[in-house]
């Protein structure tokens, strides 16, 4: 997904692979112990042994991301950190970027990994757009949405701009009072982008199930919204099945 955007936008591409120090740090102490399934019992956990599995996975990764970018023509690199997941974003995203974050399978936004959720958090902190990608994407084509709280919502331009780029609709979902109709018709947008309104219950709370409802007769290839409710993008995506950009 990360490979199919950044050809998309024509943006440079950093993939990143981090060390999580605490790992290592807990494989020292003496006391801590793993269980091994398919009946391998408890046993202490080996130092060594885990070093070297971070070293494959990390090779791993690599190689699947130089396979994934061989065919973009925009700058591509890959790095193996040491620390966490949330510093790691905390310390080196920047306005203009875009992090990418896979959600975990069968997770909910209740039931999230706390090493994802501490992830999401520093995302959302950060002055980066988000972009969440479910673990099975329901389609590679349809349009673009803009969930708008309002008429001038930056969703809209950063759903034009993709949309323009992927040559797909743009859908906007307004979930304003119905004056808004008018001051949204009055946003430009991309030549050849065909823009379309869906109106939300402006009188009902806005939330994973309200959008997902809204969208039930689109077939779209991903959302874009703005900051709130930092669990509602994550719920979207689980709901859809599309990848959702929050800007």
């Amino acid at each position: 997904m990360g490979a199919d955007l950044a050809r998309l936008l024509d943006l440079d591409l950093l993939g990143l692979f981090v060390k999580e120090e605490s790992l290592l740090g807990l494989a020292s102490l003496p006391f801590i112990r793993e269980l091994k399934l398919l009946g391998g019992g408890w046993r202490q956990l080996d130092f060594d042994q885990l070093s070297h599995d971070l070293e494959v996975a990390a090779k791993e990764a690599e190689r699947a991301f130089t396979e994934a970018v061989k065919a973009l023509p925009t700058t591509c690199r890959f790095e193996v950190v040491k620390g966490t997941m949330a510093d790691t974003i905390a310390s080196i995203s920047r306005k203009g970027d875009i992090v990418l974050l896979f959600r975990e399978p069968e997770s909910s936004a209740q039931g999230e990994s706390p090493a994802l959720l501490a992830a999401l958090n520093a995302a959302f902190q950060c002055s980066a757009a988000v972009l969440l990608v479910p673990p099975q994407i329901a389609r590679q084509s349809g349009a673009i949405v803009a969930i708008a709280t309002h008429a001038q919502d930056p969703s809209i331009e950063a759903a034009s701009a993709v949309a323009a780029a992927a040559k797909e609709d743009l859908i906007v979902v307004d979930t304003f009072a119905s004056d808004g109709e008018k001051r949204l018709s009055e946003v430009r947008m991309p030549t050849g982008v065909r823009l379309r309104r869906i109106s939300a219950n402006p009188h009902r709370p806005i939330n994973a199930s309200s959008i997902s409802f809204a969208l039930r007769q689109i077939s779209e290839r991903l959302v874009v919204m703005t900051r709130g409710d930092d669990a509602v993008p994550s719920m979207i995506a689980s709901m859809r099945y599309v990848p959702v950009l929050v800007v």
